[in-house]
């Protein structure tokens, strides 16, 4: 089982913590945290290299908001140093999301396809 980070700008973690909770209940297993205005690069490095440190070894799936921006860098540096037991996604929707909080069977890597499979797939025009 993996550990899944939510990482981004402003509230956007915290929405989808709120977004969870209403309809699929939050796990133990996630956890949200917000690059908030006003923070620096520095700020968040030092806020998630605390979560880090009390996961131990675990294997690590963080989900971020924008490609390229700062929660973004900061997360892919802390994949890049584990390859072998963490991976970056960005921009997963709210399906993906439910998806996870029901279940994080597998390795990080695994869990990151599975997210973007399911991002992928649950887009829905309407009227078609």
């Amino acid at each position: 089982m993996a550990e899944i980070i939510v990482i981004g700008h402003g509230q956007y973690p915290d929405g989808i913590r709120t977004n969870l909770e209403m309809v699929v209940g939050t796990p133990e297993y996630m956890h949200f945290l917000n690059f908030s205005l006003g923070q620096e690069r520095a700020d968040l490095e030092q806020n998630l290299d605390a979560l880090l440190e009390t996961l131990a070894d675990r294997e690590i799936l963080f989900c971020c908001d924008l490609p390229g921006a700062t929660p973004f860098q900061v997360a892919a540096l802390r994949t890049a140093e584990h390859p072998e037991r963490r991976a970056t996604v960005v921009g997963i929707n709210n399906m993906a999301f439910m998806e996870l909080a029901m279940s994080a069977e597998g390795t990080a890597s695994q869990l990151a396809q599975q997210a973007v499979e399911t991002t992928r797939e649950s887009v829905v025009r309407f009227p078609e």
